[in-house]
């Protein structure tokens, strides 16, 4: 296994060489989003006093590329953010909200007031993604680092499922993590570190897992003192094995999310020193409280980082390109660098910007946005808003693939505005686009935003801190800064803004179809005379697939006007990571006087109905506790006392194996225990758990069919005991 040189003091030559970029073939693209680093995080960005965090080769990159100074992520954590990305479309749309979705909706806490909607935890591995596109251009793709859109945080679908030519990312489901032994082989070396420097030895460790220069020390530093991280390797490695051809890097590294650890002693001990700080002597010493950037953990992390991008960028430099003779690679190479979204602020300071991650403040949203490449003016800035969503026409423009409806895709191609030649994002059906919005039902700050020019409006859908539900605030006045702070509410001086703008939000909103939160029946402040309405649950029933509930109807008491079926295939007993994975989808529901009801997919082993009432008030089939009393690492499926538990599942995947034309030994074999199991009773988990398997097993062997390829038989296929 070959182990890529770290360059040595890399230079940007960029100069006048690309003013032949529109003779050389298709350009590289390098994009690298950086985990939660802040807006003010960058060094030659700072705004309030002098720099703490050393940004050379980020700095460098304003100098010689462009900047955006109103770059926004699409959502204010990371994983609708990289989903919207990766998608181009709306956290509305990909219906991915937060990083928690894929449960029972339910109360963070008794008391409070609003409940998030249902949510999926990630990408559909049906949804075309921007590696599957860039394929059309004859380009190789290839994601390195924090993936964070698939079933959950590390499952499927990864990037191979998802059209990238090579992976390399998150740890479970092991055969999906890579699939080149050129780039990385676990048998070959000590300097496998998995998640590279950033894996943290605990907050204990901190002081005392350094990397040093012993040969055996998995993260050995180079000549320049700096620690060995696997996966800068890995996205060194890729561009040198396949510079002959046009790339795709969608390089992602785990720095600067926390934990909030160093390997680099010789940076640490240099923001020590600089923040005037004690030595620390206790690892588990925090520095949260300080005002400004004042830690020193953190600024090694941004520190890093920043080294880790001066190296692809040098790579690129010092780089003969194959195709394109007598240049450099970096001379046809487009390098973007952003952030999934605003710091976070217990880590770091946004400054002037209000709040930071997990907030649909400005602090949370706004991100760094630098780009070089082919005819970018050195040291321009662009002051457009652009979203993230906005780069996957581009990247389909740069790579010369034509724009294509039937992707939905709702970014604006912004290439002419990283060529500065238009300072208007336009929409695919060419209007300009004059807003951007967000949609964040979670807990952490329910809201959602809207900006448009120099107007921001944040809805709250809770009250917090006995502000307004809905806030105004003039970011700027003109060409100048007004209120970047969001610190005066101006709705009572401008209404007409403020209801022109939360009408616009909403209707947004209700496009895109999403849900807003239910309002909770226990909540302190809940209506008297609504929680009196709520129809109360009568009767559970089921016959074959079909599952219902009935509910109190009439004499006074509210409808129910909005209901869906949320179900699990994969409880702890599928699950080989003891339920780590267990994941929560939506079928729809019927309603009808009072009845819900719904077919159940085939092998579902639990569900419940999840309605609103005409109040907006949240209603399960049966109880569900909230997060406070039952815990937010208890398992779904472990809370309910029926669950339509496993017999309904069973006869749907029972009746979908009956559909097979050609019955293979296995699949009639299959289907004889299923159906003994089916006439069981009561239900031995075990054996009842082993048919369910087999026949999902012995379905899909039946290639070629379309029973083979039902959704419900493929969602969770890196699951050995699925």
């Amino acid at each position: 296994m070959k182990v890529f040189k770290t360059v040595m003091g890399a230079g940007f030559a960029m100069g006048g060489l690309f003013a032949e970029a529109e003779e050389s073939p298709k350009p590289n693209i390098v994009h690298i989003m950086v985990d939660d680093l802040g807006w003010q995080d960058v060094a030659s960005h700072k705004i309030d006093g002098p720099p703490v965090y050393e940004t050379p080769h980020l700095d460098r990159m304003t100098e010689e590329g462009r900047r955006f100074t109103q770059a926004y992520s699409p959502a204010p954590s990371c994983a609708p953010s990289r989903a919207a990305f990766l998608r181009g479309q709306h956290p509305v749309n990909t219906g991915v909200y937060h990083v928690s979705g894929g449960r029972i909706p339910r109360a963070w806490r008794k008391e409070s007031e609003r409940i998030c909607p249902f949510y999926m935890y990630g990408l559909p591995v049906e949804e075309p993604v921007i590696a599957e596109v860039l394929k059309r251009g004859g380009y190789i793709t290839a994601h390195v680092g924090k993936w964070h859109a698939g079933g959950k945080s590390s499952g499927y679908p990864f990037p191979l499922d998802q059209g990238f030519d090579f992976g390399f990312t998150e740890k479970e489901g092991q055969h999906k993590i890579y699939n080149d032994t050129d780039l990385w082989n676990p048998e070959e070396s000590n300097r496998n570190q998995f998640f590279g420097a950033w894996a943290s030895p605990g907050m204990e460790k901190r002081l005392s897992s350094f990397a040093t220069d012993d040969p055996a020390d998995s993260y050995q530093v180079n000549e320049a003192g700096r620690p060995f991280d696997k996966p800068l390797d890995v996205v060194l490695g890729f561009m040198e094995k396949h510079k002959d051809k046009p790339f795709f890097m969608n390089y992602c590294p785990y720095e600067v999310h926390g934990p909030v650890q160093t390997r680099d002693k010789k940076r640490f001990d240099h923001y020590v020193s600089k923040l005037g700080l004690e030595y620390p002597t206790d690892p588990m010493k925090t520095y949260y409280n300080l005002p400004g950037h004042s830690d020193p953990y953190y600024a090694s992390m941004v520190d890093t980082v920043d080294y880790y991008i001066g190296q692809v960028i040098g790579y690129l430099e010092q780089t003969d390109d194959p195709r394109n003779p007598g240049h450099k690679l970096i001379d046809n190479t487009y390098v973007i660098v952003d952030s999934d979204n605003g710091g976070m602020h217990r880590f770091t300071d946004n400054s002037p910007l209000k709040g930071g991650k997990q907030r649909t403040w400005e602090g949370g949203v706004r991100i760094p946005f630098l780009v070089l490449g082919p005819g970018v003016k050195a040291g321009s800035t662009c002051d457009t808003p652009i979203n993230l969503i906005d780069l996957y026409p581009t990247f389909m423009d740069m790579a010369g693939v034509a724009p294509d409806e039937s992707l939905e895709l709702d970014g604006c191609n912004i290439l002419p505005l990283i060529h500065g030649t238009s300072d208007k994002a336009l929409l695919p059906d060419g209007t300009e686009r004059e807003a951007l919005f967000w949609y964040f039902p979670w807990d952490a700050h329910m809201s959602s935003a809207i900006r448009k020019g120099e107007w921001k409006l944040v809805r709250h859908y809770v009250a917090a801190n006995s502000q307004p539900n809905v806030q105004l605030f003039r970011l700027y006045d003109g060409d100048q800064v007004d209120d970047l702070s969001e610190a005066q509410d101006v709705g009572n001086q401008f209404p007409e803004v403020r209801n022109a703008l939360q009408e616009e939000l909403d209707r947004l909103v209700a496009e895109a179809g999403a849900p807003v939160p239910f309002e909770n029946p226990t909540a302190g402040n809940a209506d008297p005379a609504a929680v009196a309405a709520i129809p109360a649950v009568l009767e559970l029933g089921s016959k074959e697939d079909r599952v219902w509930v009935n509910m109190e109807f009439g004499n006074g008491k509210a409808e129910i006007v909005d209901a869906q079926l949320i179900y699990t295939m994969n409880p702890p007993p599928f699950d080989s990571i003891r339920g780590h994975r267990e994941e929560w989808l939506a079928a729809p529901a019927k309603i009808s006087s009072g009845r819900v009801e719904a077919v159940m997919p085939p092998g579902a082993t639990h569900a419940v109905f999840s309605m609103r009432d005409a109040n907006g008030f949240l209603i399960h089939s049966e109880d569900v506790p909230d997060v406070g009393e039952a815990g937010h690492h208890e398992k779904d499926s472990g809370l309910l006392k029926n669950g339509f538990a496993y017999k309904p599942g069973l006869f749907a995947l029972i009746q979908l194996g009956e559909q097979v034309e050609a019955k293979s030994p296995a699949l009639i074999s299959a289907l004889a225990e299923a159906n003994a199991q089916l006439a069981t009773e009561p239900v031995q988990e075990k054996p009842m758990c082993d048919a369910i398997r087999s026949l999902r097993a012995a379905i899909r062997s039946q290639k070629g069919t379309d029973e083979s390829a039902h959704p419900a038989l493929n969602r969770f296929p890196t699951d050995p005991l699925f």
